[in-house]
């Protein structure tokens, strides 16, 4: 008898505190557009119980009974608070409202200030597509061998042509590369049109001095030209 007594005494000190829990469930959206937020953060303060929204908004929470401060937290959003009653299953739906934050200035610079100091590569030139879209071309026809004729230590062969020498090199001592692939023939009709269509081409580099040793073949300059890589 006594021992049948004891288990029961165990069995109602395991079920009181089973009876003491709640589920605190409901819906998580903005508060402007209505908009289901996902994985906004759902806990009670100064504890270890807590949540995430699901894919639709929805939470729930297993808590104890009695008063309890509720928190919930979305990026981009005001946080939200809430002392509330628990004393049974409760449905609670909450609106968060966006919040609005004044950020420092930010500055994009596509290269380093010290970049000509700092860097391993020695007289190398690289050229922007844009840059070559500015300069005023014959019959509308942008060039960009004809654009490397204006940068330091290069000059044309013959007026109006395509070809260039680089600090008193010839011709055959430049090697043109378009996506790793020699080109030996730039130019169409004696010089005066290049074979590169300058609206397809992504960047320009020229070497015009310590050239890799991977570029090898050339002893006056590198010209290595890639193509955009373009919709598949």
């Amino acid at each position: 008898m006594k021992l049948h007594l004891i288990y029961l005494l165990l069995l109602v000190g395991t079920l009181l505190p089973a009876q003491n829990r709640f589920t605190l469930s409901g819906e998580i959206t903005d508060a402007e557009t209505g908009e289901d937020l996902v994985g906004a953060t759902v806990y009670i303060d100064e504890t270890t119980l807590g949540g995430v929204s699901n894919r639709y908004g929805f939470y729930s929470l297993t808590v104890p009974g009695g008063k309890q401060e509720l928190v919930c937290r979305y990026v981009g959003y005001e946080e939200f608070r809430e002392e509330i009653d628990v004393k049974k299953d409760k449905h609670l739906n909450i609106s968060l409202t966006p919040k609005s934050t004044q950020l420092e200035e930010v500055v994009v610079r596509a290269e380093k200030a010290d970049r000509n100091l700092s860097s391993v590569e020695i007289g190398v030139e690289k050229l922007d597509v844009s840059t070559i879209a500015k300069i005023p071309v014959l019959l509308g026809e942008k060039d960009v061998l004809k654009t490397i004729q204006l940068m330091p230590g290069i000059s044309t062969i013959s007026e109006g042509s395509a070809g260039f020498s680089v600090r008193g090199g010839s011709m055959d001592q430049n090697l043109i590369l378009l996506d790793e692939a020699p080109v030996y023939s730039a130019s169409h009709l004696m010089g005066f049109f290049s074979v590169f269509n300058a609206d397809a081409i992504r960047d320009l580099s020229v070497y015009k001095g310590g050239i890799p040793a991977n570029y090898g073949g050339r002893a006056a300059s590198v010209v290595d030209i890639q193509m955009k890589d373009g919709n598949s």
